[in-house]
């Protein structure tokens, strides 16, 4: 008895190693994706529809103030028909053609950025903010604004934040950094 017993478990074990149940293969009782990797879950960060920002292209100094060139950056993921792109300068800047507030109305396709390039006249050195906006409404009727500062550093520079035992301290944000 004690061998037909012994025979029975070992071709058993046999049976079990060369046609495993499909409920005890990995993934469980699925038996569509047994032995099958399983795709990981993508995840995205949600972007908004439409983004703004200014960028120096090309600083010439002089002995007070000087010429900057800066481009806008207007991007948006969909189709919008009317885009009302806003800068608004600082007292001590202006436009070549002598404005401090330019507004533009124009139509960025879904994917598209549209680069729109503007020079700008410094009276004097300093820290400048520009501020930068852009309002439209999608095809669904939903109204969709941003806005976003510049800062154009012409003849001065940011102070080094302080350092403390070999780290670099920045100040913390009473609200939360929100």
């Amino acid at each position: 008895m004690k061998g037909k017993l012994q025979r029975f478990w070992i071709s058993a074990m046999a049976v079990a190693i060369l046609f495993p149940l499909p409920c005890l293969a990995e993934g469980g009782g699925d038996t569509k994706t047994a032995g099958k990797e399983r795709p990981k879950p993508v995840l995205e960060e949600p972007t908004l529809p439409l983004s703004i920002e200014a960028r120096l292209v090309r600083l010439q100094k002089n002995k007070n103030g000087g010429v900057a060139s800066v481009v806008v950056d207007a991007s948006s993921l969909i189709d919008l028909d009317d885009v009302t792109i806003t800068v608004k300068l600082p007292p001590s800047v202006r436009f070549a053609d002598g404005s401090a507030v330019h507004t533009q109305t124009v139509k960025i396709a879904a994917g598209a950025t549209l680069h729109l390039p503007k020079d700008l006249l410094v009276g004097k050195d300093g820290k400048h903010f520009i501020l930068l906006e852009a309002t439209a409404t999608t095809r669904q009727g939903q109204p969709i604004h941003r806005g976003v500062g510049f800062r154009l550093l012409v003849g001065a520079q940011d102070p080094r934040p302080p350092v403390k035992d070999g780290a670099i301290e920045y100040k913390a944000a009473t609200d939360g950094g929100v």
